[in-house]
């Protein structure tokens, strides 16, 4: 059972919620650091924190012991049955670099973790050599609009790895309407449809960015 299946199999149950059948299904929390050499950015570490539906079914298939926690043997099942399927997605994670705007193929360090009923996922995106440095945009956003991101604490939500960059950078979050997200507002709980271009009866999104400028 994939992701977006996993998610499915709880929203089916409860079908009788009209409200449950518009996008966006999940709902994350997310909050980025970035680990800088100068003014190089050589890797930016991820956070998700999904709201308690998400969460629910995560917890229910996966902390098979539970205890409250995800151990090594659990931590690895996550990643294989309901987090490795986003690399078609870019793992929600687009890197822009003036007008060329990217996503990992690949991303490491997978951990979850859990508290007060919500599930958090953590992982780092590698960018070194990948000339990611001065002025920078950097968003979490989902291009089926499946799931709606937001940085929980706007600014705040951005921290540094390790030293803080001696030169100090502006950092601006706002939406980039240059990139929207085109999305069935009626779609079902399977709808993993990427729209390239607007077409009857879509709506848009558009995908907030966090800009970083020395």
């Amino acid at each position: 059972m994939n992701y977006r299946r996993a998610v499915a199999s709880m929203l089916f149950a409860l079908c009788a919620a009209p409200a449950l059948w518009a996008h966006p299904h999940v709902f994350i929390d997310s909050s980025l650091e970035f680990e800088m050499s100068g003014r190089d950015c050589v890797g930016i570490v991820v956070s998700w924190t999904f709201d308690v539906v998400f969460s629910a079914d995560i917890i229910g298939q996966f902390d098979k012991d539970r205890d409250g926690a995800f151990n090594e043997a659990e931590t690895a099942t996550v990643q294989a049955k309901a987090f490795s399927n986003l690399r078609k997605y870019g793992y929600f994670t687009f890197v822009r670099k003036g007008s060329v705007r990217t996503c990992p193929e690949a991303v490491e360090a997978f951990g979850v973790s859990q508290s007060d009923g919500r599930v958090t996922y953590r992982f780092r995106v590698p960018l070194e050599g990948k000339g990611v440095s001065d002025d920078f945009s950097v968003a979490t956003f989902d291009s089926t609009f499946y799931c709606a991101t937001k940085y929980v604490d706007g600014a705040a939500s951005v921290r540094w790895i390790g030293d803080r960059p001696a030169d100090e950078p502006t950092i601006a979050i706002a939406a980039n309407k240059d990139y929207p997200v085109y999305y069935n507002p009626l779609g079902s709980a399977t709808d993993s449809r990427v729209y390239t271009k607007w077409e009857k009866g879509l709506q848009t999104a558009y995908p907030e960015e966090i800009r970083v400028r020395f």
